[in-house]
């Protein structure tokens, strides 16, 4: 398929979802959309032509428009997901993207690679930029146009500086292993040398790789990790203090509550009465297609009988 890589000037949203499905059989399909699918918990599998992919909490998969794939949830595996698809333009019909290609240089480098798809882990905060944009997408507000330009912005530059960190820089597969093993264990008492050895390297070059390609150390690491997840919990969820700090790896809610309060210089309790909102866990069972005037079609997220495939 010949595929055009100019430099877009505008981009256009054209659907999005966010959904926690028991069963899913997607067949193959392809769209003129580009499209980021974000899983918060659960696994999922993503068939690309000549790969199969598992994805699990905090991984993501960037697939570029005309990119032929398909989604499986198996049964008793449920899945929660983001979804959200966007059309590169060469015309300025749409978002235009003069500023972000300005203000974020690794845009352009991601753009120009040119690869139809790529699996990533989170690296910094990708999961809270597509749930941000997709909750703004959903009040239909009046005058948002700006709003949505800069969280649109917010996420390419996350997803950009996910496509950077995850090439073959020497030592990023070890870093990556680190990153997964301290992510899926946030709830365990971590050690450096138990890291170091889950990603099969020794210390203290896992210690320099922290350093300098994520400028801070494996301790500070792990406690940004728990506190965005407390900070998310907090916000999301009515969970109490002490559950919270459970949630989050913590035993003590004293330990919890003076680390969160060093961290974001607020204590846990204010900062919920500070930042508490009401974000719908879903799309209500339904994708919503945007047409090019913003006007919204809602399509049904049918689960096709995994035998008709």
């Amino acid at each position: 398929m010949d595929r055009n890589y100019q430099t877009p000037a505008s981009v256009t949203i054209t659907a999005y979802y966010a959904l926690s499905l028991p069963e899913y059989h997607m067949p193959f399909h392809t769209h003129e959309s580009c499209e980021i699918m974000y899983v918060t918990s659960g696994r999922c599998l993503v068939f690309c032509p000549e790969e199969t992919h598992t994805l699990t909490a905090n991984q993501f998969i960037f697939l570029r428009s005309g990119t032929p794939h398909r989604l499986e949830i198996g049964s008793g595996h449920p899945c929660a997901i983001l979804n959200l698809e966007f059309s590169f333009r060469q015309n300025s019909r749409g978002i235009p993207l003069d500023e972000l290609i300005k203000g974020c240089p690794s845009f352009l480098g991601f753009w120009d690679n040119g690869e139809p798809y790529f699996v990533a882990d989170d690296m910094r905060n990708m999961g809270y930029s597509m749930k941000d944009l997709i909750a703004q997408l959903q009040k239909k507000e009046k005058d948002s146009s700006y709003l949505l330009r800069l969280l649109f912005y917010r996420a390419m530059v996350e997803l950009s500086y996910c496509a950077w960190r995850g090439r073959k820089v020497p030592g990023i597969l070890y870093l990556k292993k680190a990153c997964s093993y301290i992510d899926q264990n946030l709830l365990e008492p971590l050690s450096v040398p138990e890291i170091a050895a889950q990603a099969g390297i020794n210390k203290s070059y896992l210690q320099l790789l922290f350093s300098r390609l994520m400028d801070c150390s494996i301790g500070e690491y792990i406690t940004k990790k728990r506190m965005e997840q407390a900070a998310f919990l907090l916000t999301n969820s009515s969970l109490g203090i002490t559950d919270t700090a459970f949630s989050c790896g913590y035993n003590s809610r004293q330990h919890f509550s003076h680390t969160f309060e060093k961290f974001y210089h607020m204590s846990p309790s204010a900062y919920r009465k500070l930042h508490a909102r009401s974000l719908a866990p879903d799309t209500e069972g339904a994708r919503l297609l945007l047409d090019e005037d913003g006007k919204e079609r809602r399509q049904a997220m049918k689960i096709p009988p995994a035998g008709l495939l």
